[in-house]
């Protein structure tokens, strides 16, 4: 095989079943025998000297990832791997905060397809897409002798890809109904699922969950014999908005915070001490100035980003399900209460619509629909065909650009532009706001 440039690895890269583009229930790998497999082709990287923190959960599990490493960047090196990717693939593996290189993602691609060749053409399979990234971090990790690794699970927890390590610390944001067709038609299912990255003898780290699931997790922890710790934290005052920051005084273990966060979302807090709470188990030593510096110089987007395009504000959130629009409401009732709502919506062909109608029978607004350039996103008609049914008003849109553009042509002096339904849209919004920023520059 010739050495591929990092086109050639995408385009090997995405012949792979790849369920983030392409939802099938009854995909016959969602098990962990491939994985471990794949691994021991690769000489088991997964099983280096490092310290493993593994994320699961329905909402957050990313932000939490991030903001782990964030912190632990700081005296420690560490490897994170995150899905699904906004912009760039390389996204999905950071040393030390920062995205690998094209080259090194090409090089690692190689070596793994090489290496894997002929098992694959003599048992006649493939192994997904999402097997052969999460390989990729682990050999990455490995050979970059990081001190840490933090990976958050794609989907589920028990035969998630990511699960083949042994994990020191397990943390499970909050729980809520998502990928029912995968994960199980109850949320006692999904529970049980996310609650398999437990292992023997380890740490425990939970957000605040609704009683089954609390149960669930507990139960799963004891017969584990791991530690089980809930997250508790305090806010002083009302939390505030300066300079499209997030500000307020977080408390956690009897230390205060002074938050100045760059995403907007009371549920943000919860991610924010849920991610103190694992540092500290990792080290109980972490300084709290170290532990502030990572939380505000976390980069995370799309989860709450405020834009100010001359006077008009435009908040971009990818709530995509019941708890998602549920932590949006309290965002808009808390920090834009006296505003007139302006929302683009578009979504994915795998999420409830009927999580948005809610939505907006409680938040009146106007509505903008349109659709991502995300091979999974749902087609506009649809979406139209049943807000239609139902007698609520909407305006229709090309793409995310051009109903971007529709809404600041509506907007009125005391209006908010939302942008929502799937990070793909509020990331598309997103590249229109910095285009747009990029050429009044220019001028």
């Amino acid at each position: 095989m010739s050495n591929l440039n990092y086109s050639d690895s995408l385009n090997e890269l995405e012949k792979r079943f790849n369920f983030e583009k392409e939802e099938k229930s009854k995909f016959p790998f969602f098990k962990l025998d491939r994985t471990k497999k794949l691994m021991e082709l690769l000489g088991n990287p997964q099983d280096d000297n490092s310290f493993t923190i593994h994320i699961a959960g329905t909402n957050g599990k990313g932000t939490v990832s991030s903001i782990i490493d964030s912190i632990i960047s700081k005296n420690y090196k560490t490897g994170l791997l995150t899905s699904p990717h906004l912009k760039n693939y390389t996204e999905r593996i950071k040393i030390n905060g920062n995205e690998i290189s094209q080259e090194l993602f090409a090089s690692t691609y190689q070596k793994i397809s090489e290496k894997i060749s002929d098992f694959e053409k003599e048992g006649g399979v493939e192994f997904t897409f999402f097997e052969i990234i999460t390989a990729m971090a682990f050999v990455i990790f490995m050979k970059e002798a990081v001190d840490v690794k933090i990976l958050e699970t794609g989907l589920g927890g028990s035969f998630d890809s990511t699960n083949i390590v042994n994990s020191d610390i397990s943390v499970v944001t909050p729980i809520s109904e998502d990928h029912k067709k995968i994960l199980g038609g109850t949320l006692k299912s999904i529970a049980q699922n996310k609650a398999g990255i437990i292992k023997k003898n380890s740490k425990v780290i939970i957000s605040k969950q609704k009683k089954i699931c609390k149960e669930i997790l507990i139960n799963t922890a004891n017969s584990k014999d791991s530690d089980l710790v809930e997250v508790e934290y305090k806010l002083y005052g009302s939390p505030k908005i300066i300079d499209n920051r997030m500000v307020a005084k977080l408390l956690v273990d009897k230390t205060c915070y002074t938050v100045n966060y760059k995403s907007i979302g009371l549920y943000h807090f919860e991610n924010i001490a849920t991610a103190i709470k694992a540092t500290k188990e990792f080290n109980k030593d972490i300084a709290s100035d170290t532990i502030l510096e990572g939380i505000n110089n976390n980069l995370w987007p799309c989860r709450g980003d405020l834009y100010r395009l001359n006077e008009k504000m435009i908040l971009l959130d990818g709530a995509h399900n019941k708890a998602g629009f549920d932590n949006l409401k309290k965002t808009l009732s808390t920090f834009f209460n006296n505003k007139n709502y302006i929302v683009i919506y578009g979504t994915n062909n795998n999420h409830d619509i009927n999580t948005f109608i809610k939505f907006i029978e409680k938040i009146p607004c106007k509505v903008i629909l349109t659709e991502s350039n995300h091979p999974k996103s749902l087609n506009r008609k649809a979406i139209e065909k049943k807000l239609t049914k139902l007698r609520i008003k909407f305006i229709k849109s090309t793409s995310t650009e051009n109903a971007l553009k529709i809404a600041i042509n509506n907007y009125g002096k005391n209006d908010l532009i939302v942008g929502t339904g799937s990070l793909f849209v509020s990331s598309e919004i997103s590249n229109a706001l910095n285009k747009i920023n990029e050429q009044k520059y220019k001028k």
